[in-house]
């Protein structure tokens, strides 16, 4: 996956850029609020359509004064050329494919792949059962691209769902049709997400081991919040990934299980909404045990794992966003990161960073001055 040139006009504070990365390593520098996580976000929303920073509406990704942004991109992925283009008004977003207009996202998604890590990813751990959540969704999303319309899916019938219980009157046929939804769109997800713990655990622990110490045994599990997953639920949830049947069972039990809770407090109390990771380090729980350093190490682990699982379980190389990640990171572990992004045989790397001398790369690189909004190779 390769990244061959990027357009942007009016997107945020980028008013017009026009770039031939390098295939290899790209780095952006310059000081803060200059753009150079808007760069970024403009690849990433080129991958999911969307931003990665939280809450994002379309005005806000228009540049001021301006009623459009255009971003487009030309990729190559398996020898193949494809022109992607994005058009933002506040009234929504336009996507192309080589200029023919998207009817379906679905068809659109898997164009690009992109893999971001961020400042905000070094307390994944220690933040809310969402941001772990999010982790898993970008993660299948990058190998099952088909599984961004899944959660769009189950998002919007949670939406309903909970709306009617918010509701004064209690409509038991309008009940009956949106849980057998609810159920159908949440079991898609949960076999997803456990299929994806299943086949990234060893490689995360493999990760750990031979970057950082091989004496630490890790663990990473799914965790159901609800209360289904005691009393009635007979097996591990690792099974439940290759049984429909079983996932559908238990959240048909679930839903009669909290029905009367969910009335009380107006909202869906169970499904993938709701659920955690957990994870160990030589049994004790990272978020509560671990120092600071093992800490910043667990999650580096895991987003390099994220990437060596991609790389080994489908065989392409998603192209990688750092966010100044390097300045949250100590020394050892800024090493260990860039030993690992060198030793790829192939992966395009795009890094921002407000002091170079924080990037350990000197081979295969390109580097961009980025300055109010204004992206100039150096």
């Amino acid at each position: 996956m390769l990244l061959e040139a990027l357009h942007l006009h009016h997107f945020r504070n980028l008013s017009k850029v026009r770039v031939e990365p390098h295939q290899r390593f790209n780095i952006l520098a310059g000081d803060n609020g200059q753009g150079k996580t808007n760069f970024l976000e403009a690849i990433y929303l080129l991958s999911a359509v969307k931003s990665f920073r939280p809450s994002t509406n379309n005005a806000s990704l228009i540049g001021f004064g301006h009623e459009q942004a255009v971003l487009e991109a030309k990729v190559e992925r398996g020898g193949y050329e494809r022109v992607v283009r994005v058009d933002v008004s506040e009234r929504g977003k336009r996507v192309f494919l080589n200029e023919n207009p998207v009817r379906n996202l679905s068809d659109f998604f898997g164009t690009v792949n992109v893999v971001t890590f961020g400042p905000e990813d070094i307390y994944i751990l220690k933040g809310g059962p969402s941001e772990r959540r999010r982790f898993v969704d970008r993660a299948i999303f990058n190998a099952h691209p088909a599984y961004a319309t899944e959660a769009m899916n189950f998002e919007e019938i949670l939406k309903h769902r909970n709306a009617l219980l918010k509701g004064d009157g209690y409509d038991a046929n309008l009940f009956a049709v949106y849980d057998e939804q609810f159920i159908d769109y949440a079991a898609s997800m949960l076999q997803r997400r456990l299929d994806f713990i299943h086949h990234f655990r060893p490689v995360l622990e493999r990760t750990f081991r031979a970057i950082f110490d091989p004496d630490f045994e890790t663990e990473i599990a799914y965790e159901m919040k609800w209360p289904s997953t005691s009393p009635g639920h007979d097996g591990s949830l690792d099974e439940l990934r290759e049984d429909r049947v079983g996932v559908e069972r238990l959240l048909q039990r679930g839903l009669e299980q909290s029905m009367r809770e969910e009335r009380q407090r107006g909202f869906t109390v169970i499904g993938p909404h709701r659920d955690d990771l957990s994870t160990t380090l030589n049994g004790r729980d990272v978020k509560t045990f671990a120092s600071q350093g093992q800490h910043r190490a667990f999650v580096l682990a895991m987003k390099i794992a994220e990437i060596t699982y991609l790389e080994e379980r489908y065989h392409f190389a998603p192209i990688l966003l750092l966010d100044d990640v390097s300045s949250e990171l100590d020394r050892e572990r800024n090493r260990h990161l860039f030993d690992f992004l060198r030793g790829r045989e192939q992966g395009q790397v795009f890094i921002t960073t407000t002091h170079r001398d924080y990037i350990l790369l000197e081979d295969d690189v390109s580097v961009y001055r980025v300055q109010a909004g204004e992206v100039c190779p150096c």
